[in-house]
């Protein structure tokens, strides 16, 4: 039987990196929600209301974006259990 190895490290770091590229794109996408605030009160009439919805729509889909984002981190993290506790069973002889 061939020897499997799995480097729990690499899939840590994964769902780490998933986490920050986050909060870096919610980060990212305050300060365009801010600069649209910005810009709206510089604005009149049809052309203030179309950079309201526009911001509103930015607002709804950053959540949803970052709902998901944490949801697929989570996932990572209950799969890399999932993987540790086999991987440990199987080391056991359990398998």
């Amino acid at each position: 039987m061939a020897n499997i190895a799995l480097n729990h490290r690499n899939i840590d770091e994964a769902a780490d990196a998933l986490s920050q590229a986050g909060t870096r794109m919610h980060s990212s996408m305050d300060n365009c929600v801010a600069a649209l605030r910005t810009a709206e009160a510089q604005l009149s009439g049809l052309l203030a209301t179309a950079a309201a919805d526009f911001r509103t729509t930015l607002t709804n889909n950053e959540k949803d974006m970052t709902d998901d984002i944490t949801k697929a981190a989570g996932a990572l993290r209950e799969m890399h259990g999932l993987l540790r506790d086999a991987d440990r069973r199987a080391g056991a002889g359990i398998g």
